[in-house]
């Protein structure tokens, strides 16, 4: 595997960088991609543990910047649907996403993450499908920095 050099983590988009996303490794023969997050405190349900759409954010934005390295950073993503499956609480610590494309047609790609906890567990599952459009070059300024 090789790390996805092409797509620096200040490419990422702002929420992905305020989550904490950190490129780990990429395997394009695979259309896999693996990627670390750092939450912080403010990601806290009433419960102590991280609130459940801040993971399915997590594992969305691995699966995008996936499927966008994994298809040669020509595509755009529009979420038509998105499953997840929470299988346990995740405290807050490091976070571990792996993504892959499960198909890729022309006009829609279909993608699966799985989000690991700090001690290694599986903690969440998540599918999704999207909508393919070309890429027209980032939407917002590279150098903004993310609130931490």
């Amino acid at each position: 595997m090789t790390s996805p050099a092409a797509f620096s983590k200040d490419m990422a988009p702002p929420s992905a960088r305020w989550m904490g996303l950190v490129p780990v490794e990429h395997d394009s023969k695979k259309m896999y991609t693996k990627v670390s997050f750092a939450p912080n405190k403010d990601m806290i349900n009433f419960g102590g543990v991280i609130q459940g759409g801040f993971l399915t954010a997590m594992m969305d934005d691995a699966m995008g910047f996936n499927a966008f390295i994994s298809l040669g950073m020509k595509f755009s993503m529009a979420s038509i649907d998105l499953h997840t499956h929470f299988l346990k609480a995740v405290p807050l610590g490091p976070i571990i996403v792996e993504a892959w494309v499960t198909r890729a047609g022309k006009s829609v790609i279909f993608l699966e993450a799985k989000l690991y906890d700090e001690s290694g567990e599986l903690a969440a599952r998540a599918t999704s499908s999207s909508k393919l459009r070309a890429f027209n070059g980032l939407q917002f300024d590279p150098g903004e920095k993310a609130d931490a």
